[in-house]
């Protein structure tokens, strides 16, 4: 049938071109340059124009369609490919989840040497030789990576991180400084940067790391770190220059409470600026006022020492007392007057505090433990080895902390954890002791002023 039609057109073109010629029977010429030309008749060079841009119109189309075909092609080759090298990923991936490294290895190496262009190869085969603690071999993997791929930022931090592994801070910091340079909110290559700038104790170029970071992560966690790296350097110059730099020591500690109330660490460390220039009265409202904000029980435990140091218990024993009469129920209060009556060698009322407890239904080795050095010193050994028994295995320390961040357990307090690189996390363990809310006892430093009771004279 498609032929009758093209045949059909053919003889319309023809007659079409006779009605021309007849009408327009006189010639024309058509100059080709050098004063040379064609002579035909007008419908000829009508025709002859009209089959030319028909030619170049069809060699423009088969240009174009040869070009998609090429491209078509191209694309095929390429999903080809990438289904092949999907496959050879599984492939690797499975061995590496048998544990069978070295075929996973073999297999990615062999993926390496026939498509070298692909990122994923060389980041995957790094992260196995760095589980198996091949530092070297993962750097030479990802050295390679950037001969044939040039310089990328996934790759340079993947080499920070098996800088990491070696020690190696000063390549890391600058492998570090080359991603951030390229992305400046590349938020883990800043975290690692300003992680290493903490572990070195380099507290100015951890600053300014971390004020970049919490210009992308707005979060409480962060803000806490800011601060923890601004206490940091307060810190220094109380250990270093205090003499020349007390009061600004002070301001910035000041500033800190202001921005976080809840912020113990700066409590704790003005109060020991406020001993160290003698301002012991100071020192033991700062410690009041940490402990109305926060329920911390770190004050409390500090408030023991800055009393009994300076001879003057019965303050510490009065403050107990109170917080018992707002809060009788208050396990946390109880035992820890009862540790400071057994620490005062108030046998008795150590017992009477303890028996308390137990008699609420509480049980924890502490507990045990307490009771049984309050029977050593009464003299009933056979009581204090049953106590013993109940608080088997011991703990070392009488108060358990635990980092609430990164659950780490703790000997003593301490205003940064070493583990996730975070301050004012440490906290009391639940699990192994008393936890109670603070509500009623907070009330107590917010609506009196309990503190002048409690000035050291």
């Amino acid at each position: 049938m498609k032929y009758k039609i093209f045949f059909l057109l053919l003889f319309i073109f023809v007659l079409f071109y006779v009605y021309i010629d007849h009408l327009n029977p006189d010639n024309v010429k058509f100059y080709i340059g050098g004063g040379r030309f064609l002579e035909t008749g007008i419908a000829t060079y009508v025709m002859a124009s009209f089959l030319v841009g028909v030619l170049l119109s069809m060699i423009v189309s088969l240009f174009s369609d040869l070009g998609k075909t090429i491209v078509n092609w191209k694309e095929e080759k390429k999903e080809k490919k990438k289904e092949e090298l999907k496959e050879f990923f599984e492939r690797a991936r499975a061995y590496d989840l048998k544990g069978d490294r070295e075929k996973a290895i073999d297999i990615l190496n062999r993926i390496i040497r026939k498509v070298p262009e692909v990122e994923e190869t060389y980041l995957y085969l790094a992260d196995i030789h760095l589980s198996m603690k091949e530092y070297e071999k993962a750097l030479d993997i990802l050295k390679l990576a950037e001969m044939n791929l040039g310089k990328k930022e996934t790759v340079s931090l993947k080499k920070a991180k098996a800088m990491l592994a070696m020690n190696d801070g000063e390549n890391m910091e600058t492998e570090l400084k080359e991603v951030i340079s390229k992305n400046e909110s590349n938020i883990e290559a800043l975290e690692m940067l300003r992680n290493l700038y903490v572990s070195k104790k380099d507290w100015d170029k951890a600053l300014e790391i971390e004020k970049r970071i919490t210009r992308f992560v707005k979060t409480e966690e962060e803000n806490r770190r800011l601060l923890g790296i601004r206490l940091e350097r307060l810190k220094v110059l109380y250990n270093k220059n205090f003499e020349d730099h007390g009061e600004e020591i002070t301001k910035g500690l000041k500033e800190i409470i202001g921005e976080d109330k809840r912020f113990v660490p700066a409590y704790i460390l003005l109060a020991d600026v406020y001993k160290r220039t003698g301002k012991l009265n100071e020192a033991g409202r700062v410690y009041g006022r940490g402990y109305s904000k926060t329920g911390h029980i770190i004050f409390l435990l500090k408030m023991e020492d800055l009393y009994i140091e300076r001879r003057t218990p019965e303050v510490i024993l009065k403050i107990y007392r109170r917080l018992l009469d707002i809060s009788p129920k208050n396990g946390v209060i109880e035992f820890l007057y009862a540790r400071l009556c057994l620490r005062l060698e108030m046998i008795d009322e150590a017992i009477e505090a303890l028996n308390t407890l137990l008699a609420s239904g509480a049980d924890f080795k502490a507990l045990h433990k307490a009771m049984a050095e309050a029977y050593i010193h009464r003299g009933e050994m056979d009581k204090a080895v049953m106590e013993f028994r109940l608080a088997f295995p011991p703990e070392h320390v009488y108060i358990p902390f635990i980092c609430n961040n990164c659950k780490t357990k703790k000997v003593e307090w301490s205003e940064f954890c070493d583990v996730c690189f975070s301050w004012n996390t440490i906290v009391v363990r639940r699990e192994d002791f008393l936890q109670a809310e603070m509500t009623e006892i907070k009330r107590l430093y917010e609506s009196e002023n309990w503190e002048g009771e409690g000035e050291v004279r």
